[in-house]
């Protein structure tokens, strides 16, 4: 097995998607990501403040593991970053989905799931194999 140099290792990166949050507990698709993908950490950010109601939390998951577990936004201003940092790789292409909680009438909720992720897939060996550096010598 070769090393390889830091620049060519894959590098984690911020995956985001803008969505809606229904008015009601509910399930909203996310962020399409590949098989092999090590999450590192999830989380949401609402565009307008979330109303104080009795329930309004969420997870975020592929539906295997749960990234973010009962992330609490119940009378949470706009721009509030929660996050979770439960990590995990998704095992086949899949989304990482918002599942919300909710007991009264917020309203839908503008904002956008986010994710720190790298592509662990496969091993990726970028050195020339002997017949290479045979043929360049």
């Amino acid at each position: 097995m070769s090393s390889l140099s830091q620049s060519l290792l894959n590098r984690a990166v911020v995956v985001e998607k803008f969505v809606d949050l229904p008015a009601t507990s509910a399930t909203t698709v996310g962020i399409a990501v590949g098989a092999g993908t090590l999450v590192l950490a999830v989380g949401f950010e609402p565009f307008e403040a979330v109303p104080d109601v009795s329930t309004y939390t969420m997870d975020i998951t592929d539906g295997t593991t749960t990234f973010a577990n009962d992330l609490n936004f119940d009378n949470t201003a706009a721009g509030t970053i929660k996050i979770g940092t439960t990590a995990g790789v998704v095992a086949a292409n899949d989304t990482i989905d918002v599942v919300t909680t909710i007991s009264g009438s917020p309203g839908v909720i503008s904002g956008r799931v986010f994710a720190v992720i790298a592509d662990v897939s496969k091993y990726r060996d970028v050195a020339a194999d002997t017949v290479d550096r045979d043929q360049l010598a």
